[in-house]
């Protein structure tokens, strides 16, 4: 089972940052990024929906760990 991540990028960023849900910074070093087990998949696409919906200005991506596979997306690459 693979690990996830969750991604993050504002308006007029360049490019996506790793999120640090505990600290709710973004763009995050990655050792400070929080890792979410793949079953725990459907949470993590209600959590970064409803970060989206708090704030329009910000595209969440959520990724496996490590890689630049995108499994979901909430709000346009702004």
């Amino acid at each position: 089972m693979a690990n996830l991540m969750l991604y993050a990028k504002g308006k007029g960023d360049k490019r996506f940052g790793a999120v640090d849900m505990a600290g709710g910074t973004f763009p995050a070093p990655l050792m400070h990024a929080t890792i979410v087990p793949e079953a725990k998949l459907n949470i993590l696409k209600q959590r970064a929906s409803l970060l989206h919906r708090m704030n329009r200005n910000v595209t969440f991506q959520i990724r496996y760990a490590g890689t630049g596979k995108v499994l979901f997306q909430a709000g346009d690459a702004v």
